[in-house]
């Protein structure tokens, strides 16, 4: 059972033999769960080996005197009714007709003897009476339970009673407790449909979540049409099944005409303003026309709105009627929202059935002005049905492929795939035929098939141009770097080329330093570097422009921007940022942020996506997430975790040709292997991103495995394995390095110099205080470098230097190489204290963060603007945390914040 714990808690408190009066009374909607709950404490009853007795109430027998009391003694009828005594059991059994006295029963007499016979039940063990559906039960068996109800004290009985709707039955005393079952949370909603056998995805998710407004069965029913049709219907509100409908359509059935075309008209409505539905109805109406609707409780009369009292309410009256009456009762609302052109809109949407290049065209406005406002998948919603409309078919592709690159914002990728193929089969102009093509081949990256998404892309012949157009080009450029084949590296270099001596006015546009960034990061890295922060601030740029700024960022190691850049798109306490760009944005922030040493904000950001990658929703973007989530646990304590992962990630990613992937996963096993010592198999990780000549496997992200690897090579006796690679690194590598590179390498050539020559390159890659901005890596540096001081018996020096790298390691949380370091200071005859508990670091990552605010001197209110959480949330958050961190109150976070953070990394 999902939620539901404050109901159990109470059922279970109410019916506990030390209750005065053991009952209780569910109260909810048709579908919230009320059955559910009855299940479960069925179930709860039989394990303690109480007796159950249950019955559920029916429509068709509503009206037959005690067939409810029938159907819940019958069990029991034929051994306990003889232990009765006479008049009550002639009673009973004359109100059952089974008796042979011909008069009419004695209802006390009929009751008493239920009472009797759940007595002598009970004698024996305790006894729990279940009513379901009870609004159903036949008045004599109602008045039966309800004089049971009233006599329960001092009984080993329970009595738990369960009604559709939210009010309380008549029969019932007053004093038995009442528990209203609500919908569910949001949190708890999205659990539950998740927890279904195929769960819809997308804009079809968030669709269910708001039709079904939190109710258990509305969402599993709905989820079940959705995987039955495949999406929901893309206009009006969504029929749900005759099992929820029922109820609210016959409650309508029964109000005059005026009242129901009134009610068609507010279903249709969909929000709408109440002068609006007021303006659609028909000439003459006003307020009175809702008033049989309020009183049947089916919905209420706001100041500025009509609102339902259900969601599946409106479902219901809206799916009741014929298409024609929908459709009228649409054109209405659609006249009547002149001033609102986005209602007008999907009304007219809902009313056409028919293709229609104006419809269409106010749909694709919409579209347009709702992406603008950040609803993208509203906004894929809006693409979709105008293309379903366009009557041309180049018009169509247009806007189909549209939405599929929406969708891929989004994370749909299978709507995206699908939506890509028919823009595919209806492109006419070569021009759009191109672009489509490529947006397929994006797609085809994003979903781990690489080598088909590059021949998509760049085909089997060069362009005729003998060049690629700049918004081909860039998902060209993406395919590359991601497979890191060295062929189709070499395809596209000689198009950019051909591009770039044409075009004179490239060298400051965002997608042109893309394209030659990533190809050829050490030939063009640091003419990007130069250029990237002016044209990151450059005033008017597209989304697409920024994000692709910030990946660039991140990959050549202008980390501080990315981390800035990306994380405006994809703030990982955003709900749906592991959505963004199929996961891979969130990807891209969690490697910055951890290259940057705020592992705490990598492991937040990806998380979500690496446990869909483990629940088999397995594309690029939750592969990378999944890796990073290995490095950081790797590093933080967690190796063995880590090794799983990066197995995971391996299985995948290494059959899909993803090598930059595949590099990362290897460098997390590699770390992973390190922290438990296994030093040869951090060597066979990393000698594996690496060619038998020592050749980087990736163009770009195996030189930064160089360091690591020349560490294990001379841990396991390969340094001449190590030094090949390092040569070959180096000469790929050229003047191009960037700060963080150079210092890679420098710590490369230190590991595997003579020892007499070590320590001139260790102190040049100290040098530059550039390479601070890595701490890990410097800090592996400050680690190596003390070491090889001890090792010359350069004592004094040796302490310092260790000095330092445990407090990098201290402060980033890297244990392993944290205790490494302490272990080489008691060598160097230096009493370390024994390390001390993080109980900021035992904090969850998003109450880490909170803990970091406060102690900036934030108010609940400004970390809650940060975070995107309530002033409530956040306060709850810092009260839960103070007694962990051993403080009393805000202004000792500081203290504690500094204390385990220490000098920091920036030495």
């Amino acid at each position: 059972m999902i939620g539901r714990q404050q109901e159990r808690a109470v059922i279970a408190e109410a019916l506990s033999p030390r209750s005065a009066s053991p009952a209780v009374l569910l109260l909810g909607e048709a579908g919230v769960g009320k059955t559910l709950l009855l299940d479960t404490a069925v179930e709860e009853a039989e394990r303690e080996r109480s007796r159950v007795l249950r019955v559920r109430g029916s429509v068709a027998e509503s009206e037959l005197a005690f067939a409810g009391l029938h159907q819940l003694l019958l069990p029991v009828l034929d051994d306990g009714v003889d232990g009765l005594p006479a008049r009550q059991r002639a009673a009973l059994l004359g109100a059952f007709g089974l008796g042979e006295d011909l008069a009419p029963p004695d209802p006390m007499m009929v009751s008493l003897a239920v009472l009797t016979l759940a007595s002598q039940i009970a004698s024996a063990g305790r006894l729990l009476l279940v009513v379901d559906d009870a609004q159903w039960l036949d008045q004599g068996s109602c008045q039966a339970l309800g004089f049971l109800a009233r006599r329960l004290a001092g009984e080993s009985i329970g009595l738990l009673v369960a009604v559709r709707g939210t009010r309380r039955p008549d029969w019932l005393d007053s004093t038995v407790p009442q528990v209203v079952v609500a919908a569910l949370s949001s949190a708890e909603a999205e659990e539950l449909l998740g927890a279904q056998p195929d769960p819809p995805v997308g804009p079809a998710r968030r669709q269910v979540l708001a039709t079904a407004a939190g109710n258990p069965l509305a969402l599993i029913e709905l989820a079940r049409q959705t995987a039955r049709d495949g999406r929901l219907p893309p206009v009006g509100p969504v029929p749900v099944t005759d099992l929820l409908e029922s109820t609210f359509a016959a409650q309508a059935d029964g109000l005059p005409q005026a009242t129901r075309e009134a009610l068609l008209i507010a279903a249709a409505a969909e929000g709408a303003a109440l002068s609006d539905v007021l303006a659609a109805l028909p000439p003459g109406s006003d307020l009175d026309v809702w008033l049989p609707a309020e009183q049947a409780g089916l919905i209420h009369v706001r100041a500025d709105r009509i609102e339902f009292r259900h969601p599946l309410v409106r479902s219901a009256v809206y799916g009741a009627v014929p298409f024609a009456e929908r459709r009228r009762a649409h054109l209405a609302l659609a006249a009547a929202l002149g001033g609102d052109p986005d209602r007008r809109a999907w009304q007219l949407s809902a009313a056409t059935v028919a293709p229609d290049a104006a419809v269409a065209a106010t749909l694709e406005a919409t579209a347009m002005r709702t992406f603008g406002r950040g609803a993208v998948a509203e906004a894929l919603a809006g693409l979709e049905r105008a293309a379903q409309l366009h009557p041309d078919a180049g018009e169509r592709a247009r806007l189909l492929s549209t939405a599929a690159y929406t969708a891929v914002l989004v994370g749909d990728l299978d709507r995206a795939e699908a939506l890509g193929a028919q823009a595919s089969h209806l492109a006419l102009d070569p021009a759009a035929t191109s672009w489509i093509t490529a947006l397929n081949g994006l797609i085809a990256m994003l979903m781990l098939r690489l080598e088909r998404a590059f021949a998509l892309v760049v085909g089997e012949e060069p362009p005729a141009t003998g060049r690629l157009a700049e918004d081909v080009s860039t998902i060209a450029t993406g395919i590359v770097y991601h497979s890191g084949i060295a062929a189709q590296r070499e395809r596209i270099r000689p198009m950019l080329a051909a591009r770039a001596a044409d075009d004179g006015d490239a060298a400051g546009r965002p997608f042109h330093l893309w394209d030659i960034g990533v190809t050829d990061p050490f030939v063009h890295g640091n003419a990007v570097r130069a250029l990237l922060p002016s044209v990151a601030a450059a005033p008017g740029l597209i989304p697409t422009e920024t994000h692709t700024l910030g990946v660039l960022g991140m990959l050549l190691d202008e980390t501080e921007t990315a981390v800035s850049l990306l994380g405006d798109m994809v703030n990982p306490q955003w709900e749906d940022a592991a959505d963004f760009h199929g996961g891979m944005t969130a990807a891209d922030l969690a490697w910055a942020n951890f290259d940057c040493g705020r592992w705490a904000d990598a492991r937040l950001g990806v998380e979500r996506l690496a446990e869909r990658f483990l629940a088999g929703h397995r594309n690029l973007g939750s592969a990378r997430a999944l890796t990073a989530l290995a490095t950081v646990c790797a590093v933080t304590g967690e190796p063995e975790t880590a090794l799983r992962h990066a197995s995971a990630a391996l299985a995948v990613t290494e059959p899909a040709r993803a090598l930059a992937t595949v590099v990362r996963a290897r460098r997390a096993a590699a770390l992973a292997a390190t922290a438990l010592g296994d030093h040869h198999a951090a060597h066979l990780h990393l000698s594996s991103v690496f060619d038998s000549s020592g050749a980087p496997v990736h163009y770009h992200l195996s030189c930064y495995a160089v360091a690591d690897h020349a560490a294990a090579a001379v841990l396991t006796g390969h340094a001449g394995q190590a030094r090949a690679a390092l040569t070959e690194v180096t000469a790929a590598v050229g003047a191009g390095a960037s700060a963080r590179l150079r210092q890679i390498l420098l710590r490369a050539t230190a590991l595997l110099a003579e020892p007499d020559a070590a320590g001139a390159h260790f102190r040049d890659a100290l040098e530059d205080p550039a390479g601070q901005r890595w701490p890990f890596e410097r800090g592996q540096v400050w680690l190596e470098y003390g070491e090889w001081l001890r090792r010359q018996r350069q004592i004094t020096d040796s302490r310092t230097a260790l000095t330092k790298a445990r407090e990098i390691f201290d402060g980033l949380g890297a244990g392993h190489w944290a205790a490494r370091a302490e272990s080489e200071l008691r060598a160097a005859g230096i009493t370390v204290d024994t390390p001390r508990h993080s109980a900021l670091r035992s904090l969850t990552a998003q109450r880490q963060r909170i803990v970091r605010l406060a102690a900036q001197g934030l108010t609940n209110r400004e970390i809650g603007e940060r975070l995107f959480l309530s002033p409530r949330t956040v306060g709850t958050h810092l009260y839960q945390a103070f007694p962990a961190l051993g403080v009393t109150s805000r202004s000792q976070l500081r203290d504690v914040v500094e204390r385990e953070t220490g000098p920091g990394p920036g030495l």
